[in-house]
């Protein structure tokens, strides 16, 4: 909906190592990625220098292309373990597996937002809009395809994700007249039953 804003180019490469056994789908992965990203789209939120009020009502959103470069890069571990070698044979219908995804994504700032921000925040790059530090995922399955049945138990959490990056504006002599925070959609955790 905002003409301003362009697609970014992506360039991605990603790398997998896996090893799988059994007749029963016990696997093990560690996978490796890196991301660069023109242009990124990023959300930033400021204050409206028309409305005078203290409260959240002079802020508001907008989104941007950041003319810098973003940088993703990440580690990601998988493992799926079917759980028959504990002995009973009703074992066998059952599974453990889950994964962990570690995420280093930034991007540098423009020369802009250092003159506006820098010197409140004093950082040359900054944390990129809308990526977690860590997902993980852990499940429990059943699956007795006699029966037709399958139950999952499944835990899902995130790290908290920036939603948008705070600013500051600098009066003619210098100092900070305003400042807006980061604004972080906070960490979280769920549990799932699927059958």
């Amino acid at each position: 909906g905002n003409p301003q804003l362009v697609l970014s180019d992506v360039e991605s490469w990603d790398a997998r190592a896996e090893y799988a056994w059994g007749e029963t789908g016990d696997l093990g992965a560690l996978s490796f990625f890196y991301k660069t990203i023109d242009d990124p789209i990023e959300s930033i939120i400021v204050r409206n220098p028309l409305n005078f009020e203290g409260s959240s009502s002079a802020l508001y959103r907008t989104y941007f292309n950041n003319p810098s470069q973003a940088r993703l890069w990440g580690i990601e571990g998988e493992a799926r373990k079917n759980l028959g070698f504990l002995g009973p044979d009703f074992a066998k219908y059952f599974s453990i597996g889950g994964n962990f995804t570690w995420i280093d994504a930034t991007v540098d700032r423009t020369d802009a937002e250092l003159a506006r921000a820098g010197v409140f925040f004093g950082v040359a790059d900054g944390r990129l809009f809308g990526q977690p530090e860590w997902i993980a995922n852990l499940d429990l399955s059943f699956d007795n395809p006699d029966w037709g049945t399958k139950v999952t138990l499944a835990f899902f959490a995130i790290s908290d994700i920036l939603d948008a990056a705070g600013s500051a504006a600098i009066a003619p002599n210098g100092e900070v007249s305003s400042i807006t925070l980061d604004r972080y959609l906070d960490s979280f955790s769920q549990l799932n039953l699927i059958a």
